[in-house]
């Protein structure tokens, strides 16, 4: 129902997070932020509660393989969850249940996880990990949250949902300086490209303040 990308750029001091999918508001439900710790995600036959339970193990030092291991301590159902998490340090990790609705998988790399279900195949999270591969050449908060979207917009392009889409968000944080882009498309006939016109927004709004010298730009 949903394909989500948990990514993070040691040289910018990035971390984000950006999903789509064919349900209503995935932005409020699937992925969370925490500046200080790392991003997670929890979907499938979605147990939000997981997200701050994911959030609490990585504050605690608990490595994401490990972190993600635990979600039954939370969950009763854990075979219907699909779940990753991301710290600053370390191995990225994901989980995927056994009762998923498939196609349902993902894809752990160096500094991200992709993860999807009821994808249209396989191919879906292959593409989002070679947009993956390409990361911006000096990136600011804005640029990984063009990078971000444009791997759900390579994910879609494969097949993304199998059912269709509806709604997608992005997420980034810096480790000093908070949430810096947050952006969501609730309910939209095509919302990852709406997401990149929202991107250029807030791209546009951030310059027009570093001209008039009330903000710096974002980084």
């Amino acid at each position: 129902m949903t394909y989500t990308v948990l990514a993070r750029d040691r040289r910018g001091g990035l971390i984000g997070a950006a999903t789509a999918s064919r349900s209503l508001a995935v932005g409020n439900a699937v992925i969370a932020v925490d500046p200080r710790v790392g991003a997670v995600a929890s979907q499938a036959w979605t147990n939000r509660t997981l997200r701050g339970f994911l959030l609490e193990r990585l504050r605690a030092g608990v490595a994401a393989a490990d972190a993600v291991e635990m979600i039954g301590e939370q969950d009763d159902r854990p075979d219907l969850r699909q779940v990753a998490a991301l710290a600053w340090e370390g191995a990225p990790a994901a989980f995927t249940g056994a009762q998923t609705s498939g196609w349902a998988g993902h894809l752990v790399l160096a500094d991200a996880v992709v993860a999807g279900n009821l994808l249209t195949d396989a191919e879906v999270l292959r593409a989002m990990a070679t947009e993956l591969s390409s990361p911006p050449a000096e990136p600011d908060a804005v640029d990984f949250a063009r990078h971000l979207v444009a791997v759900l917009a390579r994910g879609e392009q494969a097949g993304g949902d199998l059912r269709g889409k509806q709604s997608a968000a992005v997420l980034v944080a810096r480790a000093e300086g908070g949430i810096v882009v947050d952006l969501r498309v609730d309910d939209h006939p095509d919302p990852v490209a709406e997401l990149a016109r929202l991107v250029e927004l807030r791209a546009a709004d951030a310059a027009d303040l570093s001209r008039s010298g009330a903000l710096p730009p974002p980084r």
